[in-house]
C-alpha cells in the first residue's frame, strides 16, 4: 500500500492534478469576492469543501507514502502544507469575528509553491539570502539617511512639504527610488538649483541600479551554490 502511495506521489499525474486544484482554490477565492446571488454561493461553498477535502487526502496519500515517516516532518514544506491544510478544517462562519481565519484560508494559494520545484528554489534562495539581503538593505537604510539628510537641508526653504525634516525627506526620496513621478519632485528645484539633478541622478544610479544589481547578484550566487550543492549530494 506503502509503496503503491509513494509512486503515486512522486507521479506527474499527482503533482499536476494538486497544481490544477490550487488554481481552481484561487479562482473560487476570487469569484467569492464579488456579490454573488445564491445559487452561485452555495457553487463556490462546495468547490471550497471539495477543495479543502481533496487537499487532506493530498496530505494524507503524501505521508502514508513516505517510506520513513519521521522524514515527512523533517521537511519544512510539508509541514507549511499541513498546517494550511490543518487551518482549512476550521469551520468558519461568514462574520466578522472569524475575518482572520477566513485570511488565513486564503494562504491555500501559496501552497503552489512547495508543488513547484521552481518555485520551491526561488523561495529557497531568498531565505539562504537573508543575511546578505539584511546586510544590503542596512546599507540602503544608510545610504538614504545620508541623502535624506543632505536634502533636508539643502531644500527645506524651497519645498518644506517634501523636505522639511529627515523624515519626510525620507518619504520624498523613497518615492524618488520606486520612479514613481520622481520628475515631480525634482524639476521644481531644477529650476531654482541648477544642479538639482545631479543630487538626484547620483541617489538613483548608487540606490537604485547599484542596490538592485547587488541584490540580484546575491540570489543568483545563492542559486547557483545550491546548485552546486545538489549535484554533489
Amino acid at each position: 500500500m506503502s509503496n503503491f502511495l509513494f509512486k503515486l506521489k512522486e507521479s506527474s499525474i499527482f503533482q499536476y492534478s494538486v497544481i490544477f486544484i490550487i488554481v481552481i482554490n484561487a479562482i473560487t477565492i476570487g469569484v467569492g469576492t464579488y456579490d454573488l446571488d445564491d445559487l452561485l454561493s452555495k457553487v463556490i461553498s462546495i468547490l471550497d469543501y471539495s477543495i479543502t477535502i481533496f487537499f487532506v487526502i493530498e496530505i494524507i496519500i503524501r505521508f502514508i507514502g513516505e517510506p520513513k515517516k519521521i522524514n515527512f516532518f523533517k521537511s519544512g514544506w510539508n509541514i507549511f502544507d499541513t498546517t494550511i491544510v490543518l487551518i482549512s478544517l476550521i469551520p468558519i462562519p461568514n462574520n466578522s469575528s472569524f475575518l482572520l481565519l477566513r485570511l488565513l484560508r486564503v494562504f491555500r494559494v501559496l501552497r503552489i509553491i512547495s508543488v513547484i520545484p521552481e518555485l520551491k528554489k526561488i523561495i529557497e534562495a531568498l531565505l539562504g539570502s537573508v543575511k546578505r539581503v539584511f546586510y544590503v538593505g542596512l546599507l540602503l537604510f544608510i545610504i538614504l539617511y545620508i541623502y535624506a539628510s543632505i536634502g533636508s537641508i539643502l531644500f527645506n526653504s524651497d519645498a518644506p512639504d517634501r523636505w522639511g525634516d529627515v523624515g519626510v525627506s525620507m518619504i520624498t526620496l523613497f518615492q524618488v527610488l520606486t520612479l514613481s513621478s520622481w520628475e515631480q519632485v525634482m524639476l521644481p528645484l531644477q529650476d531654482i538649483y541648477w544642479w538639482a539633478w545631479i543630487y538626484f541622478f547620483s541617489f538613483i544610479i548608487i540606490c537604485g541600479i547599484t542596490m538592485l544589481n547587488l541584490l540580484i547578484a546575491i540570489l543568483v550566487d545563492v542559486v547557483i551554490n545550491q546548485k552546486k550543492i545538489i549535484k554533489k549530494n
